[in-house]
């Protein structure tokens, strides 16, 4: 925008910007007039096109054909919203076609605004170019036979043996893990209370000639089944002897 020039008339100030086409004047207008871009008023903003129009005469400003070729369309539009409808010629600038006009106007002038904020900002930044990095350049040898292949060859075979393992085959033998499970232990405890109402933990597991892992383990089993309620143990004393008996409902 240029420098804004103000005219003082008998109704209001009008302060004139250096427009850049008639829609730019009339985008202006329904901003100012905080219209809904998709229901402009256009008779409203006729009368004001006008007024804009004759202020920048008095300044002697140069007004081109564009303005007042879009003068005379708005006052050719008001005038036909006065009268009955009739039959509009295709070639007329309708008032719905002035509408879509000005809101596709004013999306590229948003549009350009941010792209011209944008530009402000990143303007003033500075990036440091990426360095170049030079690679020594690496000649190959000049004397290479079949020999010389086939040498580097068998030293990779040689060095590949070396790393195998000899003993691998035996890792499976080595590596036995012992798999015990809760449930496995739980039946074991509801056996033994089959065969009497109680009985001890202890000896059970002695009995059964169970790991510390499988002991560990029934233990697990058993604190679940007095959490559930489905059998009651007691312990008299610590390290004592754990009695293990059914619940009573």
């Amino acid at each position: 925008m240029g420098n804004i020039l103000t005219l003082e008339t008998s109704k209001y100030e009008i302060r004139l910007d250096n427009f850049e086409g008639p829609l730019d004047l009339l985008c202006h207008l329904v901003e100012k007039n905080k219209m809904d871009i998709n229901e402009v008023n256009i008779t409203k903003i006729t009368d004001q096109y006008i007024e804009y129009i004759n202020a920048m005469q008095e300044l002697n400003l140069d007004i081109t054909s564009e303005f007042v070729l879009m003068a005379s369309s708005l006052l050719y539009i008001k005038s036909k919203s006065l009268l009955p409808k009739q039959v509009e010629d295709e070639g007329e600038l309708t008032e719905e076609e002035l509408i879509h006009r000005i809101i596709e106007y004013k999306k590229y002038k948003d549009i350009s605004k941010k792209l011209k904020e944008q530009f402000e900002i990143y303007s003033k930044r500075f990036y440091k170019l990426p360095d170049k990095i030079e690679l020594p350049k690496r000649k190959l040898e000049e004397k290479l036979s079949i020999c010389i292949l086939e040498e580097a060859y068998k030293n990779l075979l040689t060095k590949n043996e070396e790393k195998i393992n000899i003993n691998a085959a035996n890792i499976e033998k080595i590596a036995i893990t012992e798999t015990v499970t809760v449930t496995s232990k739980v039946k074991d405890i509801f056996k033994e209370l089959m065969k009497k109402p109680k009985f001890i933990f202890n000896k059970l597991c002695k009995t059964k000639k169970y790991t510390k892992l499988e002991t560990v383990t029934a233990f697990t089993g058993l604190l679940e089944l007095t959490r559930r309620k489905k059998v009651k143990a007691q312990q008299e004393k610590i390290f004592g002897d754990i009695t293990v008996e059914k619940a009573r409902n």
